[in-house]
């Protein structure tokens, strides 16, 4: 079952900050992986910026919203 943007954002807002492990997002943006992205089973792409370090912070979610890769 494919996972849809709704359920890919609550699912990147779910995801603590890698930096101050703080759940606090300023800014979330959702949007379908790119090529480059979807190359390696990538279906949502999530950029976030934390509202505590202001750590910005990528993440990349599979058709299943298991997370790929956070960085």
């Amino acid at each position: 079952m494919a996972v849809t943007r709704e359920r890919a954002e609550l699912i990147a807002r779910a995801t603590p900050c890698p930096t101050c492990r703080e759940y606090t997002w300023r800014r979330v943006k959702v949007r379908e992986a790119g090529p480059g992205e979807a190359a390696v089973g990538a279906a949502w792409s999530a950029e976030l910026v934390c509202g505590v370090c202001a750590a910005h912070v990528h993440l990349a979610l599979d058709d299943d919203g298991d997370l790929l890769y956070v960085g």
